[in-house]
């Protein structure tokens, strides 16, 4: 199913896409962006005090009641696509999925105290995201508030600039809960990345005091929500690196014409348009399953929008590099850029083959919940 939005609803969303771009060209303009990413790093504070602050991007996703704007997640979605075409520096994935384990968590005074200092640009929240329902990495020992975790895990985003870590940690009677950990209780080590726009790092946690925020929470379904916050911000990527490849395609001349109308440049990019395409509308099913659907069709809708996206954003980047010829490839320009970003989304919270495998057993079981007396018969049989 596709999303559908009313013409009132788009024009606020591209309201807001031009805010968000505003700000981002006011704060971190695309000229010189290279530079300043090598010497600033992957934390651009000043553009996320704005975008936080002043523009309210963080309250988006939080509730109405719970100190939010209780926008829909087809915004959240565009502000997420913007800000990946930007190749902005900011922990906005990491307060998405923040947000979506702090929401799906009873009502508690932990919980609605994080979901406040999110809206309002107070805290920056990260969760620990495993790939897998069995992969908890951590255990949680007390109860009450004498809990302590203990465990390591890599590839956690934006945990450096982090003031809170969310962790899925299992006690010893083997029931799986979500804790909320200060970061500074952590050890946390960045770690060598291709993507230099985002952050990752190993945290470890030796008897760190934590505080349980939810008893019962579902890993699978938070990751879902990451997965689908990362497809979003991979079809960013992937509108962006296309139309600099249209454009530089229609501008570059060679042997007297533009590149672009040779047939290899051109089938190249019509392909890659093609498989935008596909992304747009994963994206939009992905993003009416985190409204409207079940926990199954949101599983589905993840994996089909994690493959879509990531195969989207490797090819358009991987083609932006490649029709921009020689300057393609010198560190001066930001294709290469693009391209370690969908690199390391491709990969991030499971790969491709994982998200396939996975799409293959909702299926399976999918299938095998269908009661066969059910199932339409052909008025015919169909001939051998």
């Amino acid at each position: 199913m596709i999303l559908g939005t009313t013409p009132a609803d788009r024009a606020d969303r591209a309201m807001l896409v031009s805010t968000v771009e505003a700000a981002v060209d006011r704060i971190d303009p695309a000229d010189g962006r290279s530079e300043r990413v090598d010497r600033d790093g992957p934390f651009d504070r000043d553009l996320w005090a704005l975008l936080s602050g002043e523009v309210g991007i963080g309250a988006l996703a939080v509730p109405e009641d719970r100190g939010g704007l209780g926008a829909s997640f087809a915004d959240v979605a565009a502000v997420l696509a913007v800000l990946g075409a930007e190749l902005s520096r900011v922990p906005y994935l990491s307060a998405v999925v923040a947000t979506a384990a702090l929401t799906d968590a009873p009502a508690s005074a932990v919980a609605d105290d994080h979901l406040g200092r999110i809206a309002a640009g107070r805290t920056i929240v990260t969760t620990v995201v495993p790939t897998a329902d069995t992969d908890v990495d951590f255990r949680a020992d007390g109860t009450g508030d004498t809990v302590v975790l203990t465990g390591t895990a890599s590839f956690v985003v934006d945990a450096l600039g982090a003031d809170v870590v969310l962790v899925f940690a299992s006690s010893p009677n083997g029931v799986t809960g979500l804790y909320a950990v200060a970061a500074e209780a952590l050890s946390r080590a960045p770690m060598p990345t291709t993507d230099a726009t985002r952050g990752l790092s190993t945290v470890t946690a030796d008897r760190a005091p934590a505080v349980l925020v939810d008893p019962n929470a579902s890993i699978s379904r938070l990751r879902d929500r990451a997965l689908v916050a990362l497809a979003c911000d991979s079809l960013g990527v992937a509108r962006r690196t296309l139309d600099d490849a249209v454009g530089y395609a229609g501008s570059r001349v060679q042997f007297g014409r533009a590149v672009g109308g040779f047939q290899a440049v051109k089938h190249r990019l019509a392909e890659a348009a093609v498989a935008l395409e596909l992304a747009e509308t994963a994206v939009a099913h992905a993003v009416w399953a985190v409204e409207a659907g079940s926990d199954h069709d949101l599983a589905e809708a993840a994996a089909i929008a994690a493959i879509v996206c990531g195969e989207a954003a490797s090819r358009t980047t991987a083609d932006n590099v490649q029709v921009h010829g020689g300057i393609g490839f010198t560190w001066e320009h930001t294709a290469h850029r693009y391209y370690r970003r969908a690199l390391t989304n491709a990969v991030l919270w499971g790969s491709g083959d994982d998200h396939a495998q996975r799409l293959y057993e909702l299926t399976a079981d999918g299938q095998a919940r269908v009661d066969p007396d059910t199932v339409p018969r052909p008025a015919v049989a169909l001939s051998s």
